[in-house]
């Protein structure tokens, strides 16, 4: 009898203390499960009073707290502390934050279901075309580029007046972008990371930082092998030039080689390959479509770079480069828009093209992670500017984009998933011109695109200031409606002094950027931003005529194409990886080692063995690979 009362008076003590306990349970965090990366919890952030950030106003340097995406880990609850200068001085948890750095005047921006990433780096577009609509939907499909260049089903016409290209700028800004070498530029929104010779590089545009006087010198090279009125397609090198604008002056050169998938396209990058050091780690190749297992080999070993645009290379040619094979090759791999005609209209369609790519067509190749590292510190590194920018990393300029990542779990698909909706806030690194205040100084990251409310109670800058001391009146950001939500923007942030220039310095760099003046020379341009996916967006589905249609037919071997390549599988030679017979390749799938096992699927592309060694393309290091599926 004792033993039964006693029995139950430890069943009433355990209810009572799991009655006590249940709320804690139900009240703590769970921490995120991300399969490739460090998750560090470091706190639970209060919940916003509305939409996804709260801001307490301070003085210029801000502390931002949300789920901070850092180059080796996620911090959950975690931290960004930039300084007024706009320089990160720390990333992690608030608890380890060093003693030294005072946080009690900063400007407190928490997010606790926002996604904290570097700004998105687009590493190559034609700034001046991307006012064009898509070009309609149609079957075609080419073998070179210069089989569809002149002609009016492809072809747009180019248009680099300043509305143009700040309303092209304006639509990447909206999806979290805050850098783009794309062949063009203006003032204010993107730092543009390859001005062509005919702007004025001033500014914010520039990567100058403390240290250094002068930026990069990167080169955007659209006809490396031809004058620009020429149509050359050659099986063997008799190019009219072999690296046209690569010389002595040129730290990073960037050209178009390779757009095809006939042996012409194939021929080009062999041409250039073959000129003395031209194929080097400061090489960074635009599309590459027609490269062999050879070539990845070729970059790999030199360290140089691929710029990936599926979307542009599935509409245009039914194909796209051999993503699979250059990764397991050690090549690093970069991803772009290429322009609005046959591309995707910002970094989070192109995103939303290769997520598809890789999970229908790739088998998975790529985690969500390593997608997100070819929009962030991919492209630095590949231009070389991964000390400025590309990581939340202290002594990195504060370049910042948050994301809505309350419905995903991973919260690296909410940059992969980026629209002008999801896209609470964008901050750039800004600075003041010297014709103000005497000298070239920065003053700190401004807000260049979001949520209308945060960036309400965000402090004034030093922009704001100098505005109002030169008369310029009215507030230099405007509301936007975005889908039923207030966002807000600021072209007139960086543009303002444009108004009064020609007094201090005689020279006209064109006019202030009112949102009302951009929109109005944009009426027929393409919009900034659609509600729901484009419904004119050129397609993500490879497909040729006659060869195949890039559906994925799950039947046996004997009738079934599992990765939608046109080649059965019981005669595929990569049954889950994409890879079609391209004309350049002699009619066959390519197995370069001949070992039953087609380059794109192969981890040891050219060497049958066991075993082989691929390149690290972060630290240039041989790894060891084991072959096999």
């Amino acid at each position: 009898m004792k033993n039964k009362i006693f029995i139950s008076i430890l069943t009433m003590l355990a209810l009572l203390v799991c009655s006590i306990s249940a709320p804690a349970q139900e009240n703590s965090i769970k921490k995120l499960k991300v399969p490739d990366a460090k998750v560090v919890l470091c706190e639970t952030l209060a919940a916003p009073q509305d939409g996804i950030c709260d801001v307490t106003t301070g003085d210029n340097s801000l502390l931002i707290k949300g789920n901070i995406l850092a180059l080796d880990a996620i911090y959950q609850g975690g931290e960004v502390l930039v300084d007024d200068r706009g320089l990160i001085l720390y990333v992690g948890c608030s608890a380890d934050r060093p003693e030294h750095l005072d946080i009690s005047t900063s400007t407190l921006i928490e997010c606790a279901e926002g996604v904290v990433s570097p700004g998105l780096i687009n590493t190559h577009d034609h700034l001046g075309f991307d006012h064009n609509y898509p070009t309609p939907a149609t079957t075609d499909r080419y073998g070179h580029r210069n089989d569809w260049r002149g002609t009016p089903a492809v072809t747009a016409p180019s248009d680099y007046s300043q509305a143009k290209v700040a309303w092209s700028e304006l639509r990447q800004v909206m999806a979290g972008t805050t850098s783009i070498a794309g062949a063009g530029s203006e003032l204010g929104f993107l730092r543009n990371l390859d001005p062509p010779w005919w702007s004025f590089p001033l500014f914010d545009d520039l990567l100058w930082d403390v240290t250094t006087e002068y930026p990069l010198e990167i080169v955007t090279d659209t006809f490396p092998l031809e004058y620009w009125w020429e149509y050359q397609q050659h099986e063997e090198c008799v190019h009219t030039f072999y690296g046209r604008s690569k010389n002595q002056y040129t730290d990073i050169y960037v050209p178009h080689v390779s757009e095809g998938i006939n042996i012409a396209a194939g021929t080009e990058f062999d041409c250039l390959s073959a000129v003395g050091d031209m194929v080097n780690d400061e090489f960074s190749m635009v599309h590459g479509i027609a490269v062999d297992a050879h070539d990845g080999k070729t970059l790999a070993e030199n360290r140089a770079s691929l710029i990936w645009s599926p979307r542009s290379n599935v509409s245009l040619y039914g194909n796209t480069a051999p993503v699979t094979m250059l990764d397991n090759q050690g090549v690093m791999i970069a991803l772009s828009t290429d322009w609005t005609p046959s591309g995707s209209m910002h970094l989070g369609r192109e995103l939303a093209c290769a997520a598809e790519m890789n999970g229908k067509y790739f088998n998975g190749a790529f985690s969500d992670r390593e997608l997100w590292m070819m929009v962030t510190h991919n492209p630095a590194v590949a231009l070389h500017i991964d000390d400025r920018v590309g990581s939340l990393q202290a002594g990195h300029f504060g370049d910042i984009a948050i994301f809505d990542g309350s419905d995903v779990d991973n919260p690296f698909l909410a940059v992969i998933s980026a629209d002008a909706q999801s896209t609470v806030l964008v901050l750039r690194r800004s600075a003041m011109p010297f014709l103000f205040i005497g000298d070239y100084t920065y003053v700190g990251s401004i807000a260049l695109y979001g949520q209308a409310d945060l960036l309400q109670n965000l402090p004034l800058t030093l922009h704001e200031f100098y505005a109002a001391y030169a008369g310029v009146a009215g507030e230099l950001c405007e509301n936007i409606e975005v889908c039923g939500q207030q966002k807000s923007v600021c072209p007139l942030r960086e543009t303002w002094w444009l108004a009064v220039e020609d007094e201090y310095l005689g020279f006209d760099f064109g006019d202030p950027l009112p949102l009302s003046l951009i929109a109005s020379e944009n009426t027929n341009s393409y919009p900034l931003f659609f509600c729901e996916a484009p419904p004119d967006e050129p397609t993500c589905v490879p497909s040729r005529p006659g060869e195949y249609t890039g559906e994925l037919v799950m039947e046996p071997a004997s009738g079934g194409d599992r990765d939608g390549d046109g080649v059965v599988d019981n005669i595929d030679n990569c049954q889950k990886v994409f890879n079609p017979v391209r004309p350049m390749d002699g009619g066959v799938q390519m197995d370069s080692d001949g070992d039953g096992r087609g380059d794109a699927c192969d981890k040891c592309p050219l060497d049958a063995g066991a075993d082989c060694s691929a390149v690290d393309p972060y630290t240039g290091a041989l790894v060891s690979i084991t072959d096999g599926d």
